[in-house]
């Protein structure tokens, strides 16, 4: 079976390399790890900031949160005994407020909040602490003693730690509350940290197949594919390696078969050039020999058959010989580049009974690279539009600066080449630059092969240009797009 199929003979090694991907980490445990990561760090965080308080209360710069809960009917008993009160004599952790007999707040530190709460108490007329809800939803106690001169200090407290200083405790916020505020800041910055981590470690792990997609992609099949240690990956890897192995031995015999092809038609071109040219030296010894005018016609046909077939020949060695290098090719002055092109277009109208009206820019000393195979390029188009025009019609020569159609902050030579003409058909319009490709209607000639556009467009992907393919309404317009180089120094 591996003799009928072509990638047979890689079975047993992708099995083998199946099985020790087996082996591998399982992509769960690598995700799972990660969850632990964050549950560790919850945890930390969660001790970090109930040490802290721990470690503030052990200080002495808080209170206990319980601290004011069981300590409040001691301190009432403490005022009541003393008749009076005065600030040092409250601790920190109570809001306190001496009312007289009408109601009316005489002393204290109270804040609008616990104010407002005092007075709430008088109006229950309760002699024992009462709760109250706060905003954040923990309860807040108020309680009282009775002064000698008959006024009522009602103290106000919570079950949340204080700080031991009321200067820091009138200066800052609940410390409990900075201290939560503090945690989910931590919190925050070990996810960040951990989903750093984890970003880096599943693009270490991931890098082996990003790197054979974009070595694969740029058509570098001769390399070995890297394996990691989670299993998924690894069998995605052994996938990508198969198809890597079979996509080299697929462009192999493709490259095996070109080659074989452009051989054979360069041979067979050679063998037909040399018949071609005895018939035509026979021919044109035909025509200067004394012959009747019928025969002279039919001699002539002869010649310019083999005309002909020796220009098809050429063209086929020309679409089949291995183009050069983007890099290669001769550099010219765009300006001196388009004379060269007008001049010569302007013999060949001459020659065949058509005009040729120019419209051209002056580029300075900007160049163009390829000018050679630009210029044979652009004859061609010349050549196409007087072979497709009718007799005695203007061929519309163009040549302006423009943009490259697929890079906009590029700068081109554009030239145009308009005939008047029928145009292209809209099957022509979308084929035109297809090997062999002939219009059987408007455009049709005896004397082309299909073959012109099709080395215009394979001569100017090469060179980095474009072509260009359109209707006006004089005719067909073809358009080429040069890039343009630097200026020339002097």
């Amino acid at each position: 079976m591996d003799r009928l199929n072509p990638n047979g003979k890689h079975r047993a090694k992708f099995a083998a390399s199946h099985e020790k991907t087996r082996r591998g980490m399982p992509f769960s445990l690598v995700i799972a790890r990660y969850f632990v990561y964050v549950l560790i760090g919850s945890l930390f965080v969660a001790g970090a900031v109930v040490s802290l308080l721990i470690a503030a209360v052990n200080s002495g710069v808080l209170y206990p949160s319980n601290y004011a809960s069981i300590d409040h009917e001691t301190m009432v008993g403490k005022i009541e005994a003393r008749g009076t009160v005065e600030d040092d004599d409250v601790p920190s952790c109570y809001r306190w407020g001496v009312f007289d007999k009408t109601g009316k707040l005489v002393e204290g530190d109270f804040d609008a909040r616990s104010e407002e709460l005092a007075e709430a108490f008088l109006r229950d007329g309760s002699v024992d602490s009462v709760a109250y809800s706060s905003p954040l939803g923990s309860p807040v106690y108020a309680t009282s003693a009775s002064l000698e001169n008959g006024d009522v200090c009602v103290l106000i407290y919570d079950f949340n730690p204080d700080f031991v200083s009321k200067a820091l405790r009138d200066a800052f916020p609940d410390p409990q509350g900075a201290v939560l505020l503090l945690g989910a800041v931590l919190f925050a910055a070990m996810l960040a940290l951990i989903a750093m981590r984890a970003s880096h470690v599943l693009q270490r792990k991931l890098s082996p197949l990003v790197d054979a997609a974009r070595r694969i992609g740029s058509r570098d099949l001769d390399f070995k594919i890297a394996r990691g240690n989670v299993r998924e990956t690894n069998e995605v890897l052994d996938a990508v390696d198969e198809m890597r192995l079979s996509l080299k031995e697929s462009l192999e015999e493709q490259w095996a078969c070109e080659q074989a092809q452009q051989e054979a038609f360069s041979s067979l071109a050679h063998d037909l050039k040399t018949p071609l040219t005895i018939v035509r030296a026979n021919a044109d010894l035909l025509l200067e020999s004394e012959l009747e005018a019928e025969q002279k016609t039919c001699v002539a046909q002869i010649r310019d058959a083999s005309l002909d077939m020796k220009e098809f020949i050429e063209r086929i060695i020309g679409l089949f010989r291995a183009a050069p290098s983007p890099k290669e090719g001769d550099a010219a002055l765009a300006d001196a580049c388009c004379a060269d092109i007008v001049s010569k277009a302007e013999a060949l109208a001459k020659a065949r009974g058509y005009r040729i009206q120019t419209t051209r820019e002056q580029f300075g000393r900007r160049q163009v690279a390829h000018a050679a195979d630009m210029a044979r390029c652009m004859m061609n188009l010349v050549d196409n539009a007087m072979s497709y025009a009718p007799p005695e019609t203007t061929v519309h020569l163009a040549f302006s600066e423009s943009s490259l159609p697929d890079s906009p902050h590029s700068r081109a030579l554009r030239m145009d080449v308009e005939d008047e003409g029928p145009g292209f058909s809209e099957e022509a319009l979308a084929r035109a630059t297809e090997r062999f490709y002939r219009q059987d209607a408007a455009r049709l000639h005896d004397g082309h092969h299909g073959l012109g556009l099709h080395i215009v467009q394979k001569e100017m992907r090469r060179c980095s240009g474009a072509l260009h393919l359109e209707n006006t309404e004089k005719g067909a317009r073809a358009t080429l797009f040069i890039p343009l180089l630097d200026e020339q120094k002097e």
